[in-house]
């Protein structure tokens, strides 16, 4: 079984209360790897991330579009938590991305994306021999530290 892993910039696309376009685009294709029994898969972290855009978007406009497809998602998306031995892994990263000269955030900043690279590096490693890759819009950081590629160039 093949495992996509969605970062937050996808999640948004999806959750978009008013989809067009891209956003359309990119729903068709997670519903399409849902029909093919993909393992889809995000961080709490990148739910998160989007939520808290969309509590405030909400709150400015009283629109819970956004709000509601977040939550239907989790039909298709599987959200793992973010665990001491992530952390850990992402510290590492961090130190990493920083000593080599190329940090993925400022140095004050959470980095999500190295948070995000840790966690699907464990979960690579708890299932050998399974295609992993992390779907994003983020490309250049991502791919860093994991095997990452832009959601429209992954067709399995």
């Amino acid at each position: 079984m093949s495992i996509v892993w969605l970062d937050s910039g996808i999640i948004g696309l999806i959750t978009n209360p008013y989809k067009e376009g891209e956003s359309k685009a990119c729903e068709n294709w997670l519903l399409n790897l849902a029909r093919k029994g993909i393992y889809v898969v995000s961080s709490s972290l990148c739910d998160y991330e989007v939520r808290r855009n969309l509590i405030l978007e909400s709150e400015r406009t009283g629109d819970r579009l956004g709000l509601n497809n977040l939550d239907e998602i989790t039909m298709f998306v599987s959200f793992l938590p973010v665990t001491d031995e992530s952390f850990k892994m992402a510290a590492t990263l961090w130190a990493e991305s920083r000593l080599s000269g190329r940090p993925t955030a400022n140095d004050s900043s959470l980095d999500a994306d190295v948070i995000i690279c840790a966690q699907w590096r464990i979960l690579a490693a708890q299932r050998p021999g399974q295609m992993s890759i992390i779907a994003t819009t983020n490309v250049k950081h991502l791919g860093r530290f994991a095997t990452a590629g832009r959601w429209q160039d992954i067709n399995i």
